[in-house]
């Protein structure tokens, strides 16, 4: 069924009529409204939906190709860094050509390690701060860790390396999350995930299903929920998620967004509040790969709902970015197994809508980003990743399918 304009309104009313329904035993979501959710395969004997007309994009290729990048960074000049899986972290001009940048520290490629994230500082303009996650350690006892390093530009190194902070070991190195996300007012946030150890993400004296919140010199805020409760890991800002890979920080609304993988199904978009426990994997919208069920159902009392979910199938959220004016916030997340770029936009009224681009057309996207000047880029995933930027209302057919 092709949709006429007014179709992107029918769906997001379809999602908020929860919210008329006293009885129903699902919490609202931190935004004040019940959790939406994507019907990744449409009902039986449901005709297909089809989003309306809207904006659409291009993609313009400005860099790469690059091997297994894994993350994107901006420079205040229009210069970029880009971190591979390997342990590179390239130096990027605008015209796409790179620069290895020495003194990048070792790391463990094993599984989903390796070089993870970078992240600019936002008075980078002044202090030419850089930040890197990385895994280290072993196969069988590994750490997350955060470095802090000034970026020397004109040799292509980084200078004043400090680790700002490692992990508690886990024993595996898968699920691992590793995404960071700053704010302007000196605070860094890091996703870790629970390394398939499930119940370890209810466990406040690990590191595991947890997002960690440190100041940028290294430091433990004392506001930190858990900060002095014995026992518990002082670091941790909010616990009970599985595998976050996208992270990030709206500064004019003061808000923490997450996006993570759930089982089979129950991928899900989280509104991130100090020392709330979102509820891994006591509560889940999705099941098990043998297609059991996982924990007690989708809601418990002291346990936080995602504002958006994903079922039956995953689309295996990446990056993350964030947008919006006062009225709206816009979600903008890359998918490894959708290969799709996905946009939710939330608006009065718990009104929703999603929009899909790129649909299949880039292959698997690792990270999305918004530079200073509001352009958009994708960053595909593989031995031949593409650093892309999109071109926004212009393209054709870029719209793509979608249930809700």
């Amino acid at each position: 069924m092709k949709c006429v304009p007014s179709c992107v309104l029918a769906l997001a009313l379809l999602t908020t009529t929860p919210h008329a329904n006293a009885q129903s035993p699902v919490p609202d979501s931190p935004l004040g409204c019940p959790p939406s959710k994507t019907l990744t395969i449409p009902p039986p004997g449901e005709a297909q939906l089809v989003l309306a007309d809207g904006l659409q994009v291009t993609e313009e290729r400005v860099a790469g190709p690059f091997d297994s990048p894994r993350s994107v960074g901006f420079l205040p000049d229009g210069w970029f860094l880009v971190a591979e899986k390997q342990g590179r972290l390239l130096l990027v001009r605008p015209d796409g050509g790179d620069v290895p940048i020495s003194g990048v520290p070792d790391v463990l490629t094993d599984g989903h390690g390796g070089l993870i994230d970078v992240a600019v500082d936002p008075n980078y303009a002044t202090n030419a701060t850089i930040y890197l996650s990385y895994l280290v350690g072993t196969v069988d006892a590994s750490m997350i860790r955060v470095m802090r390093a000034r970026l020397d530009d004109q040799n292509g190194a980084l200078a004043e390396q400090r680790v700002l902070f490692e992990s508690t070991p886990g024993p595996r190195t898968e699920q691992l999350g590793g995404r960071i996300a700053l704010t302007p007012d000196g605070y860094l946030f890091l996703s870790l995930g629970d390394r398939w150890g499930g119940e370890t993400a209810q466990d406040l004296s690990k590191d595991q299903g947890v997002i960690v919140r440190i100041r940028t010199d290294g430091s433990i805020p004392d506001d930190n929920p858990f900060r002095w409760l014995l026992g518990a890991r002082p670091e941790i800002w909010s616990y009970g998620h599985r595998n976050p890979q996208g992270l990030a920080f709206d500064a004019t609304k003061g808000e923490l967004w997450s996006d993570e993988h759930g089982p089979q199904g129950g991928d899900e978009l989280n509104l991130v509040l100090r020392g709330h426990d979102y509820g891994w994997p006591v509560i889940t919208y999705g099941t098990d790969y043998s297609g059991r069920p996982i924990g007690i159902g989708v809601a418990q009392p002291g346990m936080e709902q995602p504002v958006h979910y994903w079922v039956p199938i995953s689309i295996a959220p990446s990056g993350l970015a964030l947008e919006g004016d006062a009225a709206h916030r816009v979600v903008w997340i890359s998918t490894l197994a959708a290969e799709t770029l996905v946009r939710l936009t939330f608006g009065e009224g718990c009104a929703v809508s999603e929009e899909h681009f790129l649909d299949h057309r880039l292959g698997r996207l690792r990270d999305v980003r918004i530079d200073p000047s509001g352009a958009l880029y994708v960053l595909t995933d593989g031995s031949e990743g593409v650093l892309y930027r999109l071109d926004r209302g212009i393209g054709e057919d870029a719209s793509e399918k979608t249930h809700l």
